[in-house]
């Protein structure tokens, strides 16, 4: 009985390890997959959030307005094969990781707090010049946000990971 319990801890810990490991290797997935985007559009059962702007990409970034404590999000950045890990709310400068013309861009969450029946993150898109907000896009609501409560019964592994999508336009004019 006694070395039950001991097989139980291990298997329990072999399992968090893979879905930790599987977590970090999400954004590797994104960025080395050339099919990824459109897989993962078919498994969310969701179009992406399309945003025009313009004014080009001075200034342009994404703000990670909430996020549940202790977790950690990822935005990749599928068309400049870039992305940037976030343990805390801030501003996360997307200029260098965004081009002119079409842009895909990946939210996921990269690590849970441990508690994998919540989590929440939102992303607003704006344009800060000397750190300040002059624009906030998409009409002040989230383009990257990600809410799960444990309420809703998991489907498939995106449930738990957080996963959304957008398509960034940008222009000069």
């Amino acid at each position: 009985m006694k070395y039950v319990k001991y097989i139980f801890i291990l298997c329990f810990f072999f399992s968090v390890s893979s879905i930790s490991f599987a977590q970090g290797n999400i954004v590797d997935y994104f960025l080395k997959s050339p099919d990824a985007w459109d897989k993962t559009k078919k498994l969310i059962h969701k179009e992406p959030t399309k945003i025009i702007i313009a004014g080009g990409l001075d200034g342009l970034g994404f703000n990670l307005a909430e996020l549940t404590e202790g977790d950690e999000v990822a935005l990749v950045f599928i068309d400049t094969q870039k992305s940037e890990k976030m343990k805390r709310e801030g501003f996360c400068k997307a200029e260098d990781k965004l081009l002119q013309g079409k842009n895909r861009v990946v939210s996921v969450i990269t690590r849970n707090s441990g508690n994998r029946t919540q989590f929440h993150y939102k992303f607003m898109l704006q344009r800060n010049i000397n750190n300040e907000p002059i624009t906030i896009y998409y009409n002040g609501n989230a383009v990257l946000e990600s809410t799960y409560d444990g309420s809703q019964p998991v489907k498939d592994i995106s449930n738990l990971s957080g996963i959304e999508l957008c398509e960034i336009e940008i222009h000069d004019w």
